[in-house]
């Protein structure tokens, strides 16, 4: 196999747009840009290739599904106030749950997200500000600036305000709680739905110490961002080509261009290359390359399913 590009997907918003880079998910199934599997579904190739494509631990696990999501986000305007359940909560919907992280890749002087409350919190307080449209008082808001990290477990109340631009790491789901939306009409002129009980069902009520990842430069090449059961995001700083040996992972890898551009692909083997914020997906029988960058200092971030 080789190193895989997808067709982008894009999804206009309210807001502005979501463009889903990698997806397997229900009808949004990403299709193949390059090589001799130009045209196939993800699903279709995964059918054929099964574990050589996911490794066999995630193919077992999912039962052949890819279990993350990887997106872009242009928010122009503000997001909904919003939350996702856990696995545990989705698997009565059939779903995972999502669990996601944003790295900022743009960010205007008067950018912020909001991640968690700002101070301990219960669901009759939540209930409350809801109906008197003061939710957004009660939510910690942070300024961001490119680079920033937020991880947000499913059951963080959270929002993007505009201004900002991210790539997006979640499991693969798409059920989203809309507790408040600032009464702004659809494209259609329709008022957006709330899910307001299964919202306040699902919400973590405590406040949020650390609302984005802390985390060093420093002088290595390889920064761990955020590592739970569902993924593992690592961010590679590199100015000369590198060798990533991926033997032991046992999992697809997926590398997104955060900032500047790079070409990958096995040792003395043709290299594909990826532009700026696109992706490109190593299936789990590649357990060598080499990662050479098109720009200085550039920004790679590498997941995988642990």
């Amino acid at each position: 196999m080789y190193p895989l590009k997808f067709k982008p997907i894009v999804m206009p918003k309210v807001w502005g747009a979501e463009h889903w880079l990698l997806s397997g998910y229900g009808d949004n199934t990403s299709v193949v840009a390059n090589g001799y599997l130009q045209g196939n579904t993800f699903d279709e190739i995964a059918e054929i290739y099964m574990d050589e494509l996911l490794g066999q631990h995630v193919f077992d696990k999912f039962n052949g599904f890819l279990p993350l999501l990887f997106k872009k986000i242009d928010a122009n305007d503000k997001l909904s106030v919003q939350v996702h359940p856990n696995d545990e909560q989705a698997a009565e919907l059939n779903s995972l749950g999502k669990s996601e992280m944003w790295y900022i890749t743009k960010a205007t002087h008067e950018a912020q997200i909001a991640m968690g409350f700002a101070q301990k919190t219960s669901r009759q307080q939540v209930k409350e500000a809801i109906e008197q449209n003061t939710l957004p008082e009660l939510i910690n808001y942070v300024p961001v600036v490119a680079g920033d990290v937020a991880n947000i477990p499913a059951g963080t109340i959270h929002t993007m305000c505009g201004g900002t631009q991210v790539l997006e790491i979640q499991e693969a789901s798409d059920i989203t709680y809309r507790l408040y939306d600032y009464a702004r009409p659809d494209e259609k002129g329709n008022m957006r739905q709330l899910h307001v009980e299964q919202g306040l069902e699902v919400l973590n009520y405590n406040r949020l110490v650390q609302p984005l990842v802390d985390y060093e430069l420093g002088d290595e090449e390889v920064v761990r961002l955020v590592s739970d059961e569902h993924f593992t995001t690592n961010l590679l700083i590199i100015n000369h080509p590198v060798s990533r040996d991926y033997v032991s992972i046992d999992s697809f890898v997926v590398l997104m261009a955060a900032e500047g551009a790079f070409s990958v692909g096995e040792i003395g083997e043709e290299e594909v290359e990826c532009g700026e914020h696109e992706l490109v997906m190593l299936p789990a029988a590649m357990t060598d390359v080499v990662i050479r960058p098109k720009t200085p200092e550039t920004k790679i971030l590498e997941v995988y399913v642990p």
